[in-house]
């Protein structure tokens, strides 16, 4: 009875265990960049940095932006020679209204203006998924900007004082 229990508490350590290991996988991957050049390309070769994305998007991470009015932000995209039926597709939370929501890239490389304006403060973001064919396989790119609230300026309450 004892090392029949002994067994099961082994088993689910052991299953627990890979399962923690695989989820912090990603915690793993070293910044080639931050390492100079041979450093950098001993990570590479090791395996030890993540893959290059194949349809690269630029974007500020943070757009602080007014309650109830319109705002835009550039985004800039970069895809490759080979691809195929590129589109951008963008989502919102809640408090976030996008006009366009899906766009196709025809250029190579360019930048896309996405309006939308800002409902609700609190946690509010911008998810924008790159997604085409790339040397016969399709692949998708994904990326988020967070969305926050700017405080209004009063200035009625200003005073000056002249010296």
């Amino acid at each position: 009875m004892f090392k029949h229990i002994l067994a099961v508490a082994l088993c689910l350590n052991l299953m627990l265990t890979a399962q923690l290991a695989s989820a912090c996988g990603n915690h793993f991957y070293l910044n080639p960049d931050q390492l100079g050049f041979i450093g950098g390309a001993a990570i590479r070769l090791a395996g030890l940095a993540p893959p290059e994305p194949v349809f690269k998007v630029k974007h500020p991470p943070i757009a602080k932006i007014l309650l109830d009015t319109q705002s835009e932000i550039t985004i800039e995209y970069n895809r490759p020679w080979r691809s195929r039926n590129v589109r951008m597709q963008l989502s919102s939370s809640s408090g976030v209204t996008l006009e366009e929501k899906d766009i196709e890239l025809t250029d190579y490389d360019g930048q896309v203006t996405v309006h939308f304006s800002l409902e609700r403060a609190g946690y509010n973001t911008i998810s924008i998924k790159v997604v085409g064919a790339h040397k016969g396989e399709q692949v998708a790119s994904s990326s988020v900007i967070y969305v926050q609230a700017k405080k209004p300026v009063n200035g009625g309450d200003m005073q000056v004082s002249a010296r």
